[in-house]
């Protein structure tokens, strides 16, 4: 199944699941394909055929965007390399969790829990610690036993009940003396725990940005924003101010503008937070499909941050 195919699929199941799901976006980009929200879960989707495809620095991108939106990155892939992908089983690439279509499809669908992930040495599961010492302390097993039955090290089985995790096959084998279950499932749909700290920097990304996107970028630095560059995404860079957040598009004034503002429109409704175009010539519209469009000479007259919220709210019901 080619890209085009996956992206349909995924998009076609997740609204089947009550998801409000993107538009595909004309213009082919290397950062997320699809956005997708049910309630409070926010998606952010990359799809590629070969898992492999996906570059630490786009990984990197999107992790920092799902902490700032409180988001969950997933990868959708069918291959690692040569190797197909198994179902139900969750991979990872530079920390972001990894699975089939057909895996977050029996997730989302029919519930369906991943209990098993990827990792040197082969599948492993996560453990109830918890559980586990309180098991073995019901049924007074001695922590002898319990090693030669799933034929590991004394010091082995302190470190389960301790927290570490097993892999599968030895999973199965503290289950069956147990006879019941000790692993927890994998949550596909929360976000992880992303230090803001590995958030890009503005000083450091400036030498490969545009004249304009630099002229811009200051002018929102220099009223109270935070700028935090997103090269591979639709958008150019998330703007933050306190809890406001921006999706902020810099694009000179040409055709690529209206279909930048018309898709932002519609990814800005699904990650609830508002996007604004800045341009560099003088344009009659005030938005395009409820996104704002602010001119550079109109950004340099402000000098607050509340300033450049109160024009976009304005500008976002201007005809």
């Amino acid at each position: 199944m080619d890209k085009t195919e996956l992206l349909a699929n995924i998009r076609e199941f997740l609204g089947s699941a009550g998801f409000s799901v993107s538009d595909p976006y004309a213009v082919r980009l290397p950062g997320f394909d699809l956005v997708a929200r049910r309630d409070e879960t926010l998606l952010i989707i990359k799809v590629l055929s070969n898992i492999d495809g996906l570059s630490e620095a786009v990984g990197n991108e999107l992790r920092a965007l799902a902490c700032l939106l409180k988001a969950t990155p997933l990868l959708i892939g069918e291959k690692n390399g040569v190797s197909t992908l198994e179902d139900d089983v969750v991979y990872f690439r530079f920390g972001i969790q990894t699975v089939t279509s057909s895996t977050l499809k029996n997730h989302v669908l029919e519930e369906v829990p991943v209990r098993a992930y990827a990792a040197p040495g082969g599948l492993y599961v996560n453990l109830d610690p918890e559980k586990i010492r309180r098991l073995r302390q019901e049924k007074n097993i001695s922590l002898g036993t319990f090693a030669r039955h799933v034929r590991v090290s004394r010091r082995t089985v302190r470190m389960y009940e301790d927290g570490m995790n097993a892999r599968i096959d030895i999973a199965d084998r503290i289950e069956d003396m147990f006879e019941q279950s000790v692993t927890t499932p994998i949550d596909l749909l929360k976000p992880p725990m992303v230090e803001t700290e590995r958030l890009p920097s503005y000083q450091k990304e400036q030498k490969h940005m545009k004249e304009f996107q630099r002229e811009v970028f200051s002018l929102l630095q220099n009223v109270g924003y935070k700028i935090i560059p997103m090269d591979r995404c639709p958008f150019e860079a998330v703007s933050k101010e306190k809890e406001k957040i921006l999706l902020t598009c810099v694009q000179e004034y040409n055709k690529k503008l209206v279909e930048k503002a018309h898709f932002m429109s519609n990814i800005s409704k699904i990650m609830e937070k508002h996007a604004v175009v800045f341009t560099d010539k003088d344009v009659s519209k005030k938005n395009v499909e409820g996104t704002p469009i602010i001119m550079k000479k109109e950004l340099k007259k402000i000098r607050d941050p509340e300033d450049v919220f109160t024009l976009i709210l304005e500008r976002i019901t201007a005809e």
